[in-house]
């Protein structure tokens, strides 16, 4: 026999199995009790939450010939065959391949044909959302007045695309989403049943990134199966998925909180060189700075949904470094870069310039709107070591060219603001970056990034003033450039006067 799908073979075959969706079971378990099953239901709710699987269910009690307290009792031949599929008066439409009007008035046609087999022919129509608006109209009369023997079960992700008309001739039901809880539970069923050794965070991990969908959960579960066999690991389930670990998201955020270009930009490479696709990358960051908002506003209570008890030491640390506002436009930075990813030619450039970006904007100093409001300030991280030299004794004009620059464009301030002005002589600035600031000086050399410097240099100066961009040695100055400009300016920033 051809194997079964994880998610098939755990499928719930009477209304005791289904997990979750107390109220809808049973308001329904009980109009089958008393014979009072509605002609139409309309299912709204989240994929993967159980509506095709109650819509089979009802198909069962419909037409079972031994319901057992408004259960169906899968002994039956009715029974047997809708499990299996063979039931002829079961019929499942996908809304989305037969959406005209033309099938529609098959429909209606067909629906004056009585049962073949059973007691009561069950219509389920799937993603009935994608039907087109002649296509409702022409079930509508249907729908109000069906045949005695016939049952219309709607089922759709997007209700609100559903016609008034079309919902007010149906009894609704909204699917929520599963608890954590309940999943994972039924995750350990499965495992024990299919002797599974599974870690305890393995199955959280699962069941988190499930997002509330109990199929997806248990079609996760059987990708890493296949993948990795009965012993499973959380970096079994990582490593399956393509997903990059929580801990290493926190890291990345320390790198961002501290302004740390250097090292976030060596952990950016080390994901991408082990395969980790940049979109995941944001889409995983987006998801731990959720959780760090909701952390800081509900504390322990909150349920996290990509940090693990791994990373709440962290969490801790960082809840004190940011506040809700950096965090609110730190959101909506990394999920407008998210889109732009779907469409850029060059993936890992665009990582690179999000995350300096993010950087940036954690370091900027929080703006005072109201004198009179009392605002939370962000704590400036402390300097890389090898920058404290030059922070001990700010350039006025460095600080100056620095704050233009960042008006027109954060991220080309990021790049900038690991340089150091050596002084302007005649019509060239010269700024030098540390030898290991050579993606910085690269980008600056860049012909948009150049002008938006040069244009912010003639602002403050009244003149057109070029920029060279030079490296400067950690212990000496032996380029022949720097030396030039040494002897131009000194060994120290040279302070120019307005």
């Amino acid at each position: 026999m051809a194997y079964m799908a994880l998610y098939r073979a755990w499928r719930p075959q009477g209304f005791s199995e289904v997990v979750g969706q107390e109220q809808t079971v049973t308001a329904i378990r009980n109009a089958v009790r008393t014979g009072r099953l509605a002609h139409a239901y309309l299912f709204s709710g989240p994929r993967g939450t159980g509506k095709t699987s109650i819509a089979k269910i009802i198909s069962k009690a419909a037409n079972c010939e031994d319901l057992r307290d408004g259960e169906p009792c899968n002994q039956c031949s009715s029974c047997q065959d809708i499990n299996n599929g063979n039931f002829m008066d079961v019929i499942e439409i996908d809304a989305a391949s037969n959406r005209g009007i033309d099938e529609i008035r098959d429909l209606r046609e067909k629906v004056r044909i009585l049962p073949a087999q059973g007691k009561c022919k069950v219509y389920i129509i799937d993603e009935v959302h994608m039907l087109t608006n002649e296509a409702f109209n022409a079930l509508l009369k249907t729908l109000e007045e069906p045949p005695d023997s016939v049952i219309f079960i709607l089922a759709t992700t997007e209700s609100n695309k559903i016609p008034a008309t079309i919902r007010s001739r149906c009894q609704n039901y909204q699917f929520r989403l599963l608890t954590l809880p309940e999943i994972t539970q039924r995750l350990r069923e499965v495992a024990a049943v299919n002797e599974m050794n599974i870690e305890e965070s393995a199955l959280q991990l699962i069941a988190r990134r499930a997002q509330g969908g109990l199929r997806d959960a248990l079609g996760t579960l059987d990708q890493v199966y296949s993948y990795k066999g009965p012993d499973i690991t959380k970096q079994d389930v990582l490593e399956a998925l393509g997903l990059v670990d929580d801990v290493f998201i926190a890291e990345l955020l320390d790198k961002v909180l501290a302004n740390d270009t250097t090292g976030l930009l060596s952990l950016l490479a080390a994901a991408i060189a082990q395969g980790k696709e940049p979109e995941q990358l944001v889409r995983e960051m987006v998801q731990y700075l959720r959780d760090l908002m909701f952390y800081i506003t509900l504390g322990h209570t909150v349920e996290l949904t990509v940090a693990t008890n791994d990373t709440l030491s962290l969490l801790e640390k960082q809840r004190s470094l940011v506040n809700i506002d950096k965090l609110l436009k730190a959101l909506r930075l990394m999920t407008d870069s998210g889109q732009k990813l779907r469409f850029s030619e060059s993936q890992r450039l665009t990582l690179e310039i999000t995350f300096l970006e993010l950087a940036a904007l954690f370091a900027a100093p929080a703006a005072v709107t109201d004198e009179k409001t009392q605002k939370s300030t962000v704590p400036t991280p402390p300097p890389p070591a090898q920058n404290k030299a030059r922070s001990q004794a700010p350039d006025p004009l460095w600080a100056k060219i620095l704050a233009g620059v960042r008006e027109v464009k954060v991220p080309t301030h990021a790049l900038l603001s690991q340089g150091r002005l050596l002084g302007i002589k005649e019509d060239t600035a010269y700024i030098g970056y540390r030898k290991g600031y050579k993606f910085h000086k690269e980008r600056m050399e860049e012909k948009a990034n150049r002008e938006i410097l040069e244009g912010v240099l003639k602002e403050l100066s009244g003149r057109t003033i070029e920029v060279q961009f030079i490296f400067l040695d950690d212990d000496q100055y032996n380029d022949i450039i720097v030396k030039k400009a040494i002897e131009l300016f000194g060994p120290d920033i040279v302070e120019i006067k307005d």
